[in-house]
């Protein structure tokens, strides 16, 4: 895995134009960016890159392995999760709000984020990522979620797919909003204001589905 800037103290010249390369891609687009131009950033000659990478092509790849590898990375232990699922619906669904904003809550993550946002219409590889990774594994994770807490009768027995679609796709749409829509005007506000919106969310969707105790 590349390591960024923040992660290691010497950083080496192949971790450098991934850096820069994140930076120019998240700027201008991959289209708009040549080899030369991140060679001059860097401060190498062009053909000192290909000592690392074989081509542009190559530090994309590389770009999007690290982002899936930090996103793979992420969320409670598996004994962590268990529990607070099994506390209340409110502290799995809002710990699960808050790992998705923490995902995004770096730099180069960011940076990645807006790549991402950008080259997914225009790089099928990109898209197929998105749509598996980002929508489709995600909300069969969360039916299933939604599927237990109906089984354990925390929430009221709603359709499990609907449910999922109405807690993760609240945050899809900031995720638009923030890096197609208004990126990047909202840069530095985006992660505060952005969390309080989806804890916001949750406790509309909470009202409307969380069953009543006896007394």
């Amino acid at each position: 895995m590349n390591k960024t800037p923040n992660e290691e103290g010497k950083v080496s010249t192949k971790d450098k134009i991934f850096q820069v390369s994140i930076d120019l891609f998240s700027e201008k687009g991959f289209n708009a960016v040549s080899i030369r131009e991140i060679a001059r950033e860097v401060g190498i000659r062009e053909s000192s890159i290909y000592n690392h990478y074989k081509n542009k092509d190559a530090i994309l790849d590389t770009i999007i392995e690290y982002f899936m590898e930090i996103m793979g990375s992420s969320g409670p232990q598996e004994d962590v999760g268990v529990d607070l699922l099994t506390q209340s619906p409110e502290a799995f669904l809002k710990c699960g709000a808050s790992m998705y904003m923490d995902q995004i809550n770096t730099p180069t993550m960011n940076k990645i984020w807006r790549i991402i946002s950008i080259e997914m219409y225009q790089n099928e590889n990109i898209r197929h990522i998105f749509l598996e990774s980002m929508l489709e594994e995600p909300l069969k994770f969360w039916e299933s979620i939604f599927t237990q807490l109906i089984e354990n009768k925390l929430i009221k027995p709603f359709d499990p797919k609907i449910l999922a679609r109405e807690y993760f796709f609240f945050g899809v749409y900031l995720f638009f909003e923030h890096f197609v829509l208004r990126y990047p005007d909202t840069e530095e506000s985006f992660i505060d204001t952005a969390k309080d919106r989806l804890m916001e969310h949750i406790d509309f969707l909470l009202s409307s589905i969380t069953l009543e105790v006896e007394k």
